[in-house]
């Protein structure tokens, strides 16, 4: 009876201690976090300062440069094979000047000889007066002609006095064509600008413009626009032409060169002045934000003239109002 009573005895501490083990591998309970906390900071913005400036409406129209006078001088009589251009760009020829010519082996020969046999025949003539000795003259004659003509041909000469602007890269030996255009000459105190013209009330008859040709600018006046293209019946009604007015102008080197025609449409001095995309409108107001005790705030406003990048406000801003960008 004593040992059912230890056993039992031993059995109760081992289910003791066993919960008391087990309770040792079980995880300790996570203690919870606090709730994160936003800090709201002050809200900043880009602007920028409304300020007073000059600022000009303008129109610009992009053509190129071009000569009022210009000539190209190619042979016209038949295929031969070149034997020198004798000009270059930039050199001044006169009128009458040889440009080019061909090949012509002993064509300058034989032109020598029938000219002599001209003169033989009307020797013969003058001496005899016979039908057969003038028959034997205008033959010789024609012969002389022929030979002149074929040897003309082979020769350009520059048909006007001015400036070389174009001379073809043909090396001599080569087989040449008629009306290959191998020089072109311009007269360099006759230069202009064309340009095609969409809004072609935008430009009129006198109007002063400023021509800009790479970095350099030149004064010019309109005198030609649709309007009188449409007047004279020419089939091209949409270009404008612009003169060169002022003591400076454009070297013939720059033929060619895209040019910008700028007219001043109009100029407003000691305006309020801000870029053009802060402007925003809707269907019932134009309206800027501008920053105010560093709060954004809407003010309606009115706009005036305006160009690529900026434009003027006639009425709601100040200078040195703050007008928010982002």
């Amino acid at each position: 009876m004593k040992k059912l009573k230890a056993a039992a005895a031993v059995i109760s501490a081992a289910m003791v201690m066993g919960s008391f083990s087990g309770c040792y591998f079980f995880p300790a309970e996570e203690q919870l976090l606090d709730a994160p906390t936003i800090k709201v900071e002050d809200v900043t913005y880009s602007t920028y300062t409304a300020k007073k400036k000059t600022i000009s409406s303008t129109t610009i129209v992009t053509g190129y440069l071009s000569s009022k006078t210009e000539v190209e001088c190619y042979f016209t009589d038949y295929t031969g094979q070149l034997k020198n251009i004798y000009v270059r760009p930039g050199d001044m020829v006169e009128e009458g000047q040889l440009l080019a010519e061909m090949n012509t082996g002993v064509l300058e020969y034989e032109l020598e000889i029938q000219r002599l046999r001209v003169q033989l025949a009307q020797l013969n003539y003058n001496s005899s007066g016979s039908a057969a000795d003038r028959l034997q003259l205008e033959i010789e004659q024609n012969t002389l002609a022929e030979y002149q003509a074929e040897y003309d041909g082979s020769k350009i000469f520059a048909p006007i006095s001015g400036q070389v602007s174009f001379v073809d890269g043909v090396n001599p030996g080569s087989e040449v064509n008629p009306y290959k255009i191998l020089v072109k000459i311009v007269d360099p105190d006759d230069l202009y600008v064309v340009a095609t013209v969409n809004e072609t009330k935008a430009y009129t008859l006198g109007d002063k413009v400023t021509v800009t040709i790479g970095d350099d600018s030149y004064d010019a006046e309109i005198t030609r626009t649709p309007k009188e293209e449409k007047a004279e019946g020419d089939e091209v009604t949409n270009t404008v032409h612009a003169d060169f007015t002022g003591s400076t102008k454009p070297t013939f080197a720059f033929l060619g060169s895209l040019s910008d025609i700028t007219k001043v449409n109009s100029v407003s001095e000691n305006a309020i002045v801000i870029p053009k995309h802060l402007v925003k409108s809707d269907d019932n107001h134009t309206y800027v934000q501008i920053l105010v005790d560093g709060e954004k705030k809407e003010v309606d406003v009115t706009t005036g003239i305006s160009n690529a990048t900026e434009i003027e406000i006639t009425s709601g801003l100040n200078e040195g109002d703050q007008v928010v960008v982002k």
